[in-house]
């Protein structure tokens, strides 16, 4: 699982894909697309690698992109073995958002949840969204005012749908909030 917060400069980058395995004798690498879109990748110029194994990440300058039998590929500048690509197998490619595919209308970015208010049908507030876990069912953090924290699954029986140009989204069970 995955936790978005507001606390490092690389969680102000969007998880596109991973490189699945390397191909080939020169390092190109196979991706995973997370949106299923390609032409995105195409534009890219340099993307942040973070390995599966947690190590820090590390940016890579893209020497070449293209689609082989529906999938993407990818060169890395310094990437020049199957070894080397090999090695890559499993690492998120990170980018800035203005990289990441285009959201179309009522879509967002969960990391785009944090700091919005809580509030109950009618306008009373329970807090704001501190955190996202994200895992088979994503999970909400909120922070009350009191500095207690509780968790909401990101489901449309607990919650509506995220109001991010008023900052808001409505908790529609709030048996949750009130167990605290």
């Amino acid at each position: 699982w995955k936790s978005w917060t507001d606390q490092s400069p690389v969680d102000e980058l969007i998880v596109i894909g991973t490189v699945r395995t390397a191909w080939g004798v020169k390092g190109w690498v196979k991706l995973m697309s997370f949106s299923g879109e390609w032409a995105h990748f195409a534009d890219l110029r340099s993307v942040v690698l973070r390995p599966k194994s947690g190590r820090s990440t590390r940016e890579y300058q893209v020497e070449g992109f293209r689609i082989h039998n529906g999938g993407g590929m990818m060169k890395f500048v310094g990437v020049d073995s199957p070894e080397a690509g090999k090695s890559l197998a499993g690492s998120e490619i990170l980018v800035n958002q203005d990289h990441a595919a285009p959201l179309k209308d009522g879509e967002w970015y969960l990391r785009d949840l944090i700091g919005l208010s809580v509030v109950d049908p009618d306008g009373q507030s329970y807090g704001r969204i501190v955190s996202v876990v994200e895992a088979a069912d994503d999970l909400l953090e909120i922070e009350r005012p009191d500095q207690r924290r509780f968790m909401v699954p990101f489901r449309a029986e607990f919650v509506g749908e995220p109001n991010l140009p008023k900052g808001v989204l409505v908790l529609n069970a709030s048996w949750l909030a009130d167990e605290l």
